[in-house]
């Protein structure tokens, strides 16, 4: 498939929802399973509320997407397409400091739009842990945690970086993802842990933030952007290799190139 799609909002998030509800079917055919890695900040809450509802059957056979038999429906709408939310287990690629009921947490947006209008169970959410007090601590314990369930998939220890099937990134306008900035060269630099507590003393809010590494990001199967408005002119020269050095150039999924959904100024048509 094509990996760069830019659009009006509508259009957009409905190719976006398609595309990982098709990611999600395919690796729990052939996994059992499908490991998710959810963005946070504001601009994936449009596609988290499509994937609570479902996405049309037809919109799924629009961009070339085969809805397999026996895939799970909305109840109240069956042509709606569900993720088989029993099979999915939900992680998160960063997280603020900051308590999980916070305005500003991550996963209280993730909760919000999508967690509480589906039937995934509570044990196959994965939030980032946020209350010792301590950052390092609670970076320390996810990462145990990331440890313990790839472990149990695989019925082994896990000594080398996971796989999840699927992580989709944002892209802010200095071209950082998760919480890894351009200026942090330490973070960017680590190659042995899978998560770290960084400092973000000019993001917003500016408190602690605990990221995925990038080799953990890279050992994604697939990464998918999702980009707001108004940064098409970046998302364009990193998609094309011209910037390296940002953190949004550093990612290189194991099988294949990100592919780039592009929110457009253009306004929304019925």
């Amino acid at each position: 498939m094509d990996d760069w799609f830019c659009c009006c909002q509508s259009r957009l998030i409905g190719q976006a929802a398609a595309f990982i509800t098709a990611a999600a079917y395919n690796a729990a055919g052939n996994n059992g399973c499908f490991t998710l890695v959810l963005s946070g900040g504001r601009t994936p809450g449009r596609l988290y509320e499509r994937l609570a509802c479902g996405v049309e059957e037809k919109v799924m056979e629009l961009y070339g997407h085969v809805v397999p038999e026996g895939a799970c429906r909305n109840s109240g709408e069956p042509s709606k397409i569900l993720l088989p939310w029993h099979r999915t287990f939900l992680f998160w690629g960063d997280e603020r400091y900051l308590p999980h009921g916070h305005q500003d947490s991550n996963f209280r947006m993730a909760r919000e739009t999508l967690i509480r209008h589906v039937a995934i169970p509570a044990g196959n959410i994965y939030p980032v842990p946020v209350g010792s007090g301590n950052p390092e601590k609670d970076a320390a314990a996810y990462e145990s945690m990331i440890r313990r369930f790839f472990s149990r998939l695989s019925e082994g220890t896990v000594t080398d970086f996971p796989s999840f099937d699927l992580a989709i990134l944002g892209m802010g306008a200095d071209g950082h993802i998760a919480s890894l900035f351009p200026e942090d060269a330490k973070a960017l630099g680590e190659r042995k842990r899978w998560v770290l507590a960084v400092t973000a003393p000019d993001a917003t809010p500016a408190v602690p933030r605990i990221s995925m590494t990038l080799p953990l990001i890279n050992h994604s199967r697939r990464i998918m952007f999702l980009v707001p408005p108004g940064r098409d002119a970046l998302a364009r020269l990193v998609h094309e290799g011209r910037r390296p050095d940002l953190p949004a150039g550093m990612v290189r999924p194991l099988l294949e190139r990100p592919v780039w959904f592009v929110l457009s100024l253009a306004a929304d048509h019925p």
